[in-house]
């Protein structure tokens, strides 16, 4: 990393409060954090829901451990009234809040953004729910899976057989959190140049729907139809040991594959011309490709593909992809400590000025409780009233 990259921290000095749970909003909140951002990482008695999804180990998953690097933790429960005094005062101190409960809940709690603005006047607020905070269904609950559905990313992602499949991986969490972060990073913007504050009103429904501009569109264009591939070939190729991806851009590339291939009559075949022709013979493309594919090994075709222009890689499971060596030159992927887990992989932020490995790994539930209370003016008796009475919970790990 350059020099002056580890010195990009643009929001060094400003203080979120991260109420947010799961991927989306922690998410967003750790993009800040890469750039210079405190981050205040507020949870209930039960803890962020994300620290029991998947692989979970001493209060920790993959999920909740990906998104949380760098944050201070505090456990509050806001349904009490001395719960809700403590949120107030760490609002007070702060310039962001982000939350992802169901419409209507932060104004139950008393914390809506009325509130925020008088408790700190210009204090950006950011709200991501599953369907947005007004209208017919804004009072669902949402899922990366229920909006992968219903916002046609499951049937753009269909099998060959035409059964909708969902993308493997949280998609639409990511895509959120990542809307977020830019929407924060702008408003943070405004914020710091004139001292107004704004309600950000963001959700899975409009994320997972701005992500997919290109194929809804295409899909208008075809009347609903089938989205076709939009240039032929392109697609995955089994070889005598692996799986290759190949995508031929351009009709120059097309001439190229053929050449490449021992097959340079395919580029005079009336069928296969231009790249119009070749969607309309798709099917026929990607069978004689795919008879001649078995017959080399992966790291054959790479290498010979790209040597002629062609694009071409293999398909990595994530163990390959971390010992690529264009991946380990680059230094992306490198093991970062982490108490729960031992060493693991931790992808490096595209352009931030902070990494994981330079922050603290991500805390346990209500791990800087007292800390930050003493922080906040409160006495050492008060804090010990809070405790018992389980207004508040210090982590056992941090004492």
């Amino acid at each position: 990393m350059s020099e002056s990259l580890t010195q990009f921290k643009p929001f060094r000095g400003v203080r979120v409060l991260d109420m947010s749970q799961g991927l989306a909003g922690p998410y967003a909140a750790q993009m800040l954090v890469m750039m210079g951002a405190t981050v205040l990482k507020v949870e209930p008695p039960q803890g962020d829901w994300g620290r029991v999804m998947g692989v979970a180990r001493d209060g920790h998953s993959s999920l909740s451990v990906s998104a949380n690097w760098g944050k201070r933790a505090i456990c509050v429960d806001a349904r009490k009234p001395a719960g809700t005094d403590i949120l107030k005062q760490l609002v007070r101190e702060s310039d962001v809040v982000l939350e992802s409960f169901r419409p209507g809940v932060l104004a139950k709690i008393g914390v809506g953004y009325p509130v925020l603005e008088q408790l700190r006047p210009g204090i950006i607020l950011a709200s991501i729910s599953g369907f947005g905070s007004t209208g017919p269904h804004s009072t669902r609950p949402g899922s990366d899976s229920i909006l992968q559905g219903s916002t046609g990313m499951s049937v753009m992602n269909e099998t060959e057989e035409g059964t909708p499949k969902r993308v493997g991986m949280l998609a639409v969490d990511m895509i959120a959190g990542l809307y977020a972060g830019f929407a924060l990073s702008a408003a943070i913007h405004e914020q710091r140049a004139t001292g107004q504050g704004r309600h950000l009103d963001l959700s899975l429904l409009g994320s997972a729907s701005a992500f997919q501009a290109m194929p809804l569109i295409e899909s208008h264009l075809q009347g609903g139809a089938k989205n076709k591939h939009v240039t032929v070939p392109s697609g995955n190729f089994a070889t005598s040991d692996g799986m290759i991806s190949v995508v031929c851009l351009r009709n120059e590339m097309f001439v190229a594959l053929a050449q490449a291939i021992d097959h340079p009559e395919w580029a005079e075949d009336p069928r296969f011309a231009d790249n119009e022709s070749r969607q309309t013979n798709a099917e026929e493309v990607h069978r004689l490709l795919a008879g001649v594919f078995v017959r080399r090994t992966r790291s054959e075709w790479v290498e010979r593909l790209n040597e002629a222009g062609v694009l071409c890689g293999p398909l990595n499971s994530y163990q390959e992809l971390q010992q690529d060596p264009q991946v380990r030159f680059l230094d992306l992927m490198p093991m970062v400590a982490h108490g729960a887990f031992g060493d693991i992989p931790m992808p490096r932020f595209p352009g931030a000025g902070l990494q994981a490995g330079e922050l603290s790994p991500a805390p346990d539930l209500g791990q800087h409780t007292c800390e930050l209370l003493r922080e906040s003016g409160y006495s050492q008796s008060e804090i010990d009233s809070f405790l018992a009475a389980e207004v508040c919970i210090q982590a056992r790990q941090s004492g």
